[in-house]
């Protein structure tokens, strides 16, 4: 019964958006501004960098929080999966309506507690695709695409933690569906915006 409430706890943590919570503060509904996403990413682009750094801060710490729920009622078996639920909340959440965010942000805090030295390779990774592409979402996807290798090279034994990982990448491609398809039409907006040769 612990096991199946901690799964619920998670799920619903995973449902408290950091950015909704700013917005209201703010009086700026993100969700009718730029991307649309109430994530730290639109969030820096329309509120300004305190605000994303807040948004990003705040939902990584709900994927700590989350995943922390699994271990201590559940136990370490249990937590792979609600570090899952509490990507899944953010993402479709019953409080929004199942309307959430992408889930990077709070996928990086479930992944500090659950596989911690994968950020060894997903870090750099994530960093040097912003750099020579300027897409977030990009870089995201590039994190998402290594996680599940790295957890295989660093955790070789844990099954649970490997479909965690996997799980993870497959829900962060999921939700980026459309960025995908505006970087391969050309019209994705960069963080990092490239100089042409004219300027």
């Amino acid at each position: 019964m612990q096991k199946i409430l901690a799964v619920f706890i998670s799920y619903f943590l995973g449902g408290i958006l950091t950015g909704e919570v700013i917005s209201a503060l703010l009086r700026v509904d993100l969700r009718k501004k730029g991307s649309g996403n109430p994530g730290a990413t639109n969030a820096y682009r329309i509120l300004g960098p305190i605000s994303g750094v807040i948004v990003l801060a705040g939902d990584m710490l709900k994927g700590v929080f989350g995943t922390m729920v699994g271990i201590w009622l559940g136990g370490d078996e249990i937590a792979p999966l609600c570090g899952l639920a509490v990507i899944i909340g953010h993402n479709w959440p019953l409080q929004f309506k199942f309307q959430g965010g992408k889930g990077i942000a709070t996928s990086l805090g479930v992944i500090s507690v659950l596989v911690p030295k994968t950020l060894l390779i997903i870090a750099p990774v994530w960093f040097l695709c912003l750099l020579i592409f300027g897409y977030v979402s990009l870089s995201s996807l590039a994190a998402a695409f290594a996680l599940p290798f790295s957890c295989l090279l660093f955790y070789p034994q844990e099954k649970a933690l490997f479909l965690f990982t996997a799980g993870a990448c497959v829900l962060a491609f999921y939700r980026h569906r459309s960025n995908i398809r505006r970087i391969i039409d050309g019209t994705e907006n960069r963080l990092i915006r490239k100089k042409t040769k004219e300027e």
